[in-house]
């Protein structure tokens, strides 16, 4: 196993994709690279000299800052995490990549694959056989599979598949203090308690008692999962490696779609946009598998790279669909006319691959060539309440205008309409409309809370955090309380006395 202490080889690892949070290299002393789960129970027996504060980094793909290391200590890199253990009736399937060999395990049915968890989403869908595949589908396909599991990912796709927790059947963990759990779904469950009680390797009981919130019935990554009689699995999926490290994944597989389609919908209006797009919801048993919004603001930045996207187009819906049901594909193109459709593009999904990575690129590009800044959400609210929650997107956007007047957008509105769950992004100028920002960003958040939905439906809490009446408070507060808190943070410590791994996440002590 690598361990290195340049500070300038540490330097990568000190932030991630939305560079809000950036830690100092002289409060790191080092990155162990394990490239298996014994390396791993070494690092937390402390083979290499003490565990304090050791902070789990995946490919840096995140937006919360949970791989950011602010409490310093040490970095454990999954990076080359790349090979699962060989096991009697299940094929391997190698390939080689610049990070190292890679293996994956699958079951000779072809319905499960076991896979380490530094291996990405692309390197999965590469090496897994051609008639099936791994249904979570989270933007970022260069993710490590490991990071998406404590995050319980989802994507555009989640619509119709469900999240990443809809595909995990069993999991290895290794817990702060080196020691190791196995645990199959449908193995072990809460009692009518209110715990969970289980053992590890080495024999040691644990008896853990679940939060008492109640979680949001809409898509969500906020905080620890706690649900009366939930599996031991669930502990841990999306847990944002407070809990335990990950160390091996046994998926579920699906066969493969033998044909897709992507539509693109245009319309002159919002209100004709979400009409089609209710219509498109009902048809989900019937194969529609995506539904994706981009706002007139959206539209006008994806203009430059797309010049077909014309100025009266005031919104767009991007539907992905099973390209063998003609009877669904003709009510897709019915339920267009029905809503006045100005245009629309169809084609395989790989014709649009662009068209909905380039928002995220051009708006970064804006804010690099203006100096300014992003801040977005990851709401999702429940389907009685989404009509209020785009009136208060747009009045948000309405009085982030009139308080700062200039060219230009301030808010871009887009993401998974499927799911009631949409990113709404401020693009500030400066410190003054950062300041108001927050403000606004504060009052949806609480709008949010107050429907019953999630103030982060898939790219978890991490480290972030907000003001409350004029205190600096872990994010996930505001959804569930102090006492949310206090609850997670005895789960914690009942399997993290020490408060050793990834520091800062969800809670702070």
């Amino acid at each position: 196993m690598r361990v290195i202490e340049d500070k300038s080889a540490i330097e990568p690892y000190l932030s991630d994709e939305s560079n809000a949070l950036k830690a100092s290299p002289d409060c790191v002393s080092r990155v162990f690279y394990p490239e298996n789960h014994i390396d791993l129970t070494s690092i937390l027996r402390g083979d290499y000299g003490g565990t304090s504060n050791c902070t789990m980094s995946g490919a840096g793909t995140g937006v919360t800052g949970s791989r950011v290391p602010l409490c310093g200590g040490s970095i454990i890199s999954m990076e080359r995490m790349l090979c699962a253990a060989p096991r009697e009736g299940w094929d391997m399937i190698k390939a080689e990549y610049p990070a190292g060999r890679a293996m994956i395990l699958v079951s000779q049915d072809r319905s499960a694959a076991i896979v380490p968890p530094g291996i990405t989403l692309d390197m999965l869908s590469e090496m897994l056989p051609q008639d099936v595949f791994y249904p979570p589908d989270p933007t970022e396909s260069s993710a490590q599979i490991g990071s998406t599991v404590a995050t319980n990912a989802s994507g555009a796709r989640t619509f119709y598949y469900g999240p990443t927790r809809d595909w995990i059947r069993a999991l290895m963990v290794v817990l702060a203090n080196g020691d190791s759990i196995r645990m199959r779904r449908g193995k072990i469950r809460a009692s009518d308690d209110g715990h969970i009680r289980f053992g590890t390797a080495s024999g040691q009981t644990y008896d853990v008692p679940l939060p008492s919130y109640s979680m949001p019935q809409v898509k969500n990554a906020a905080g620890l999962y706690a649900s009366p009689g939930m599996d031991l699995i669930d502990l841990f999926i999306g847990s944002e490696g407070i809990l335990g490290i990950i160390s091996e994944i046994e998926i579920k597989l699906a066969p493969r779609p033998s044909e897709l389609i992507t539509d693109v919908a245009f319309f002159g209006s919002e209100a004709d946009a979400l009409g089609y797009a209710d219509d498109l919801r009902v048809l989900r048993e019937e194969g529609i598998i995506a539904i994706e919004h981009f706002d007139a603001n959206s539209l006008a930045f994806m203009r430059e790279k797309e010049t077909r996207i014309k100025e009266s187009f005031r919104a767009a819906v991007m539907v992905e669909a099973l390209g063998d049901r003609e009877s669904t594909i003709d009510k897709i193109f019915e339920s267009c006319e029905a809503h006045s459709v100005i245009d629309d593009w169809s084609g395989p999904p790989s014709d649009f691959k662009e068209f909905r990575h380039s928002l995220p690129e051009s708006v970064n590009s804006y804010l690099r060539q203006h100096d300014s800044h992003k801040l977005a959400t990851d709401f999702a609210v429940p389907a009685a309440h989404f009509p209020e929650m785009m009136v208060a997107y747009r009045e948000a956007d309405e009085a982030f205008a009139a308080k700062f007047p200039r060219p230009g957008v301030h808010t871009v509105l887009f993401g998974h309409l499927g799911d009631y769950h949409l990113h709404f992004n401020f693009i500030a100028a400066n410190g003054p409309e950062m300041a108001f920002a927050k403000g606004l960003y504060l009052g949806l958040a609480k709008k949010v809370v107050a429907f019953g939905g999630t103030i982060s439906a898939e790219h978890g809490v991490g480290k972030k955090s907000i003001e409350i009446d004029g205190r600096d408070v872990p994010y996930l507060q505001l959804m569930y309380g102090e006492r949310g808190l206090a609850d997670i943070s005895a789960v914690k410590r009942i399997l993290d006395p020490d408060f050793v791994l990834n520091v800062g996440n969800m809670v702070r002590e």
